[in-house]
């Protein structure tokens, strides 16, 4: 099978738009970490930032040729303050700088993050790296547990990010899946 048919076949990969930033909804990041592992079986460069331990991460998720930097305040290699979000930033565009301006950034935290900083702080973030991103060929993911937060701030959220409701991309996902699995017979 060529590239272009294999690409073809991970249709869910695909479906999401180069140079675009996706709020991805639900309770946990499951869903999140399936996409992300379908960039990565594409060999397109990957980033995870994560609240979770990093070997936990790379334990769990299957992550071990994977950058996981841990966002606490405990110091320590990959290991990014909470508070500081403007390094974050600057660490996600270095991440897609290097790479030639691809990339997949799997941002699992952004709670986390508007504890330390406040949403408005937070929402001041997310918009910056979303017009960086914008601007490459690269790809935010950014899961977020919709019960968190406020409705009046989950819109603003969603006001310039694509947005993926969990059970429809789960349920396309799995479709797909199986497909392929049917295919190989």
């Amino acid at each position: 099978m060529g590239a272009d048919a294999e690409a073809a076949r991970n249709g869910a990969l695909f479906d999401l738009e180069r140079g675009a930033c996706y709020l991805v909804k639900e309770k946990k990041p499951d869903l999140s970490y399936r996409l992300f592992d379908l960039f990565l079986h594409q060999r397109v460069p990957a980033l995870c930032i994560t609240r979770q331990y990093p070997e936990r991460v790379r334990r769990e998720r299957g992550l071990s040729d994977v950058r996981v930097i841990w966002l606490s305040h405990t110091p320590g290699e990959d290991f990014q303050n909470p508070a500081a979000i403007g390094t974050l930033a600057k660490v996600i565009e270095k991440f897609v700088e290097d790479n030639g301006g691809d990339g997949v950034v799997l941002l699992e935290g952004l709670e986390y993050l508007i504890i330390n900083n406040g949403f408005l702080q937070t929402l001041m973030f997310v918009e910056h790296v979303n017009e960086f991103i914008m601007q490459r060929r690269a790809i935010l993911l950014l899961p977020v547990s919709p019960d968190t937060l406020e409705e009046k701030e989950l819109a603003l959220l969603e006001r310039n990010i694509e947005v993926l409701e969990s059970p429809a991309v789960k349920t396309d996902l799995e479709t797909r899946e199986v497909s392929k699995l049917l295919d190989h017979y």
